[in-house]
């Protein structure tokens, strides 16, 4: 694979193509549901030899690190992957709520390693650790802002790197996953006009094409607990959990294996899964609202500042639209300067569509998207390639996510990053 990406590279070889036709794209999984399933065992391989990542910290926002309850975790925590000569370095930003250290960016980081990388997993904007330390908001959830607060960290790594780690770079890249892409997005937009950073390649992949109806799925399948019952509700995650746990141990680079995981979620109805793949995504929101709560001192329901417990506790029954309206939307409308904004401007502006005429002007700007992706709906798919046309790579299936440790989507990806680095 080396050999082969090295010569790709040398000759000046194009390989992407701009989409795949349904009868010559071999995914097995024609559910998107059960392909989004598949996604659930992606992390560090443990089962191969593991790849050792360094926690670094950089400074987070002023007064962040005294807030009560939440004293000392005021710096941004992310993972480094270093390698000991100089190297490309690649920027990850993973979904809604992820973290440096478990799920799909691990996954990601530990093949670039592989592959001679130097390594960044930063957090998502989402998760309470970037809301705590890096949103001036606060409050995240509006990709433009998000994208700004992530350019600072960006640049405040970038300079820890060189300081601390002695991390030399040939050049620098990005790949976002899911709401990291559209974040990715924005991302690339800044950069563009104020090049602090100066990113070679950004590949976006899966984007919320809407955020808005992104969002209504995932409300809509959370409510599904209250048709279950907490108990039936209970026993589904239970299963589910049980199924993940026992491909631990198991090689995450054998398309055996992930076919082996379809199997056995294949027995779950499509409820069941749409369920869980809300319940995976809003498992970090009461988090999130409780650290935006400790930030602001917001008294929603009259709950007292030292009653950690019970704050998380009330934040279990807040759906993302009940984030975005009771308290993220104040906060927005309050930094714009614009206190009768309404729910629906902030979308727009937030949206991926707003901004296709700088993506379209922006060569480093590749997307891969899935044609049955549930989380866009399919003219919103259309609207996206006819508007970027070669910039976006379309596969057929895959659901969300669902296609990204099949050997041709991975082999994409590092041709991607490795072609004339």
């Amino acid at each position: 694979m080396r050999y082969y990406l090295a010569m790709a590279a040398l000759i000046g070889v194009s390989f992407l193509t701009p989409s795949i036709a349904a009868a010559d794209y071999k995914y097995p999984y024609h559910d998107p549901y059960l392909a989004t399933a598949t996604s659930a065992i992606l992390s560090d391989d443990g089962a191969t030899p593991r790849v050792d990542s360094t926690i670094i910290r950089v400074p987070g926002l002023p007064g962040r690190n005294h807030l009560p309850t939440l004293e000392g975790r005021g710096d941004v925590s992310l993972a480094l992957y270093r390698q000991t000569r100089p190297a490309p370095l690649l920027f990850i930003l993973a979904g809604l709520g992820s973290n440096p250290y478990f799920g799909v960016a691990p996954y990601l980081a530990s093949q670039f390693y592989r592959e001679g990388f130097n390594v960044v997993i930063l957090p998502s904007p989402m998760n309470w650790n970037f809301a705590l330390s890096a949103s001036r908001s606060g409050a995240p959830g509006y990709a433009p802002e998000d994208a700004r607060d992530l350019y600072e960290v960006m640049q405040k790594t970038l300079t820890a790197l060189r300081s601390r780690y002695s991390v030399k770079t040939t050049s620098i890249n990005f790949i976002g996953v899911s709401l990291g892409a559209l974040e990715g997005a924005y991302l690339s937009v800044i950069d563009a006009d104020e090049g602090k950073i100066g990113i070679d390649k950004y590949l976006l992949v899966n984007p919320p094409v809407d955020l808005a109806y992104a969002v209504k799925k995932i409300d809509q399948w959370s409510a599904l607990k209250g048709k279950f019952g907490r108990q039936k509700s209970q026993d589904i995650v239970s299963k589910a959990l049980a199924i993940v746990d026992s491909f631990s141990e198991q090689r995450h680079d054998d398309p055996i294996v992930f076919d082996r995981l379809a199997k056995k979620f294949a027995g779950f109805p499509t409820e069941h899964l749409q369920f869980l793949i809300a319940e995976n995504l809003q498992s970090q929101l009461p988090e999130l609202i409780y650290v935006t709560q400790i930030i602001h001192d917001q008294k929603f329901r009259a709950v007292s500042k030292d009653e950690m417990r019970k704050r998380l506790e009330e934040a279990k029954g807040f759906t993302f639209t009940d984030y975005d309206r009771k308290i993220a939307l104040p906060l927005w409308r309050r930094q714009k300067g614009d206190l009768q904004a309404e729910p629906q401007s902030f979308v727009q502006q937030g949206s991926l569509a707003s901004i296709y005429d700088r993506l379209r002007d922006n060569p480093k700007v590749h997307i891969t998207h899935n044609a049955d992706d549930f989380f866009a709906e399919k003219s919103s798919i259309e609207a996206l390639k006819e508007a970027l046309g070669d910039q976006v790579m379309l596969y057929p299936r895959g659901g969300h996510l669902g296609n990204l440790w099949y050997p041709e989507n991975k082999e994409y990806v590092l041709k991607y990053f490795q072609a004339r680095r």
